[in-house]
C-alpha cells in the first residue's frame, strides 16, 4: 500500500501544520497550568499571548466573527492592564484563558464532540 503523504503531496503540509499547531497548543496549556500552580501570573499572561498568535490565523479566517474576537481579546488585555491588585489581574487573567479556549474551539483546534444521536458508524 503506497504512503498517503506520496499520494496526496497537496494535502501533507496542512496535515503537518494542523497537527504542530495544535502541539504547540497543548504546549502552551500545559505551561499555563504551571504558571497557575505557581502563582506567576505575569508568565501565564505571557503564555496567553503565545497561545493568542497561535490562535489568530485561525481568527482571520473567521470572516463572519473576525471583528468580534479581536475586540474581545483587546478587552480582555485592557482587562488585564487596568488590574490595580493581583487578585483581580487573577481573575481577569482567567476571562482570557477561557476565552482562548472558546475560540481553540471555535478554531477547529479543540476535542471533536459527538452529539448523542451520532452513529458511531460514521467514526469507522
Amino acid at each position: 500500500m503506497e504512503d498517503y503523504e506520496y499520494q496526496n503531496p497537496e494535502l501533507t503540509s496542512a496535515f503537518n501544520d494542523a497537527n504542530l499547531s495544535i502541539q504547540r497548543l497543548n504546549d502552551s496549556w500545559v505551561l499555563c497550568k504551571r504558571h497557575i500552580r505557581n502563582g506567576n501570573l505575569k508568565a501565564w499572561k505571557i503564555e496567553l499571548d503565545n497561545i493568542w498568535m497561535e490562535l489568530y490565523p485561525d481568527v482571520l479566517k473567521k470572516k463572519d466573527m473576525k471583528e468580534e474576537l479581536i475586540i474581545r481579546n483587546d478587552s480582555y488585555m485592557a482587562k488585564i492592564s487596568e488590574s490595580k491588585n493581583k487578585t483581580s489581574m487573577y481573575f481577569n487573567i482567567m476571562a482570557r484563558h477561557l476565552f482562548l479556549r472558546e475560540l481553540q474551539d471555535i478554531a477547529g483546534k479543540a476535542g471533536m464532540y459527538r452529539e448523542e444521536e451520532d452513529d458511531f458508524e460514521a467514526f469507522e
